[in-house]
């Protein structure tokens, strides 16, 4: 990746230097072409040729086998950009880091707050030192950049007071484009209901009916799928999906959802008795449970509690996690025991994230399998956010933010890259409500 001004010119001196070798070449060819027919050309020479040799043409641009190295930035940062009031951090890597850093505004290039580089520490294996640029002090909002002696300038970025708002507002809309032109997958569309469910002051009344965009947007894209079908391999999460959004609705209209539960028991009664024991059949199982009490779906429910109790992959699956997540929060009859172990289960594994989410991450060394995987460990973390409201949780998912945002080895975006945003979704909902806490909505 190119940089700023190291980068660019770094380039500028590998031009130059390429027109040096080509002027140098064209000035022999020159001469080579003159000297037949000046002075020098013509005194006899005492060179042997023999009758048999062939001339050979020369070249007439010469060949220079030159390409440039790869270049990898050296001011790691989050291209997106950071809250006014959250923490702010860039990397900085290189084979010397300057002792202090600025913090320049975009579009006036003028320094708006300097600070010292701290926290360096030499890396053998990859022969370069690393150290922490800290700005969380700097008052400043606006599109600005980092720049360091030694090691050039970052990609710019923003400081936003709304900054996780902004961004989660972003994220929805794009999914609710999809969601208008009928290609939301139902997983996105019972992703957008659960980020509802947990933090519904964070979306928005645009007109202002009392009734929430995002619930007015689901409704229609219900009326579609009703008129045109929903594939087989779908029919378990869409009766999930009816469930849950009965459940939200009803009170914005009773019986439109009481219609919308009815329908979801349908669907549900067409696939259980066809599929095995999965992660859409137990979503749409604590959702069905939840919103009718029907002792049926709960002892159901009750069935894939030796499934919990001998593994934690099923929270790396999103119908897994957001069934299990359903039930835990549910205000009908529970059995203790299975709460518990699904509780004890998410527990662990965030604190197991927790631990070595720093390895996962790090800018330079991280160790991970990639932003799908990261973002299933974002997942897991957000859900046991939900649970505890834990300070070091919404950390790590800042963290995890960050790094997926640019702050990293090569300052790729996967946010960016990603196709869908589902993904990213409860992390910014999480950020974006802060202060939402563990009840039933």
């Amino acid at each position: 990746m190119a940089l700023r001004k190291i980068c660019a010119g770094n380039v500028r001196r590998n031009r130059r230097n390429m027109k040096k070798r080509k002027w140098s070449a064209a000035c022999v060819c020159m001469m080579l072409s003159v000297l037949p027919f000046s002075g020098c050309g013509q005194q006899k020479t005492t060179e042997y040729v023999p009758n048999t040799a062939v001339p050979t043409a020369m070249e007439e641009t010469p060949v220079i086998d030159y390409s440039l190295p790869a270049l990898t930035p050296n001011v790691l940062v989050d291209r997106y950009g950071y809250g006014t009031e959250e923490k702010k951090e860039a990397v900085l890597k290189g084979k010397r880091l300057p002792k202090v850093f600025s913090l320049v505004d975009a579009e006036s290039g003028e320094t708006v707050y300097s600070g010292r580089v701290t926290e360096v520490v030499y890396l053998e294996k990859q022969e370069i030192y690393v150290g922490t640029a800290d700005f969380s002090q700097a008052d400043v909002t606006g599109r600005v950049y980092l720049r360091c002696a030694y090691i050039g300038e970052s990609y710019p970025f923003w400081i936003e007071d709304d900054f996780y708002q902004e961004l989660f507002g972003e994220t929805c809309e794009e999914l609710l484009e999809s969601c208008r032109s009928h290609t939301l997958e139902t997983e996105e569309a019972v992703t957008l209901l659960q980020a509802y469910e947990w933090y519904p002051d964070i979306f928005p009344d645009e007109n202002k009916n009392e009734i929430p965009d995002i619930l007015e947007e689901l409704k229609e894209w219900v009326a579609y799928r009703e008129e045109n079908g929903v594939s087989a391999s779908e029919e378990a999460l869409y009766a999930a999906f009816l469930a849950k959004f009965s459940y939200t609705y009803q009170k914005f209209s009773f019986s439109y959802a009481t219609d919308c539960l009815k329908r979801a028991s349908t669907v549900f009664g067409q696939v259980q008795n066809t599929l095995n024991k999965s992660a859409d059949i137990l979503c749409a199982l604590a959702e069905l449970y939840r919103a009718t009490g029907l002792q049926a779906y709960g002892k159901q429910l009750l069935e894939y509690e030796s499934y919990f109790t001998n593994n934690s992959t099923y929270l790396e699956e999103t119908a897994y996690l957001y069934g299990a997540m359903t039930y835990l929060v549910t205000r009908q009859k529970v059995d203790m025991d299975l709460c518990d172990i699904i509780m004890k289960r998410l527990m662990e594994r965030a604190e197991e994230i927790s631990s070595c989410y720093e390895e996962m991450i790090h800018p330079v060394t991280a160790r991970n399998d990639g932003s799908e995987d990261l973002l299933k460990n974002a997942r897991i973390v957000s859900c046991a956010n939900y649970c505890m409201n834990n300070y070091q949780y919404t950390n790590i998912g800042e963290d995890f933010l960050h790094y997926l945002m640019g702050c990293n080895l090569e300052s790729v975006d996967f946010y960016g890259e990603a196709e869908q945003k589902t993904g990213y979704l409860l992390l910014l909902a999480q950020l974006a409500g802060k202060n939402s806490s563990f009840k039933e909505k």
